[in-house]
């Protein structure tokens, strides 16, 4: 077993962490990290893993610096099953697109801007379509104290 941490390790938001365990590759949420300007390259940044590896992402609530990144994810290549319970579910999707309609807006106002100055303009991290697509990726509902099981060997529950 293989504990990794790829977000609020030295920060308290963008919360993402791999566990690898039983030949599976499990992401613990997705998250967006949250402050000031100097923290947008950390969105924009890698994830410090293929999002094209992992079979699950297991998402604990729908905060955005838990689940904020999870269009980026799909967009750079997850393709695996995302686990939640039916009310963070319900609640991931309205702050995902309010999320990525504050990209798009961001983005298109820091263009203006660039264009003013003669430079290029910039694109979201993520857009409407862009989260509206990962939730293709949203799987089984895990219910309160019930066992999810994801292989043989590996069952979660969410408490």
């Amino acid at each position: 077993m293989r504990l990794s941490f790829h977000g609020a390790a030295h920060e308290v938001t963008g919360s993402c962490h791999l566990l690898e365990c039983a030949g599976l590759r499990i992401l613990i949420d997705c998250g967006l990290f949250q402050g000031g300007h100097h923290v947008s390259a950390m969105n924009h940044a890698a994830f410090g893993f293929d999002p094209a590896a992992m079979d699950f992402l297991l998402l604990t609530h729908a905060h955005l610096d838990h689940c904020g990144r999870i269009p980026l994810l799909a967009k750079r290549g997850f393709r695996g099953e995302i686990i939640t319970t039916r009310a963070t579910r319900d609640l991931c999707k309205l702050v995902l697109l309010d999320a990525a309609h504050i990209q798009e807006e961001d983005a298109a106002h820091a263009s203006r801007h660039r264009h003013r100055h003669g430079e290029a303009p910039v694109a979201p991290l993520f857009a409407i379509t862009d989260a509206l697509r990962s939730f293709d990726f949203l799987g089984r509902n895990a219910g309160y104290d019930e066992p999810v099981q994801l292989n043989e060997q590996v069952a979660v529950r969410f408490l």
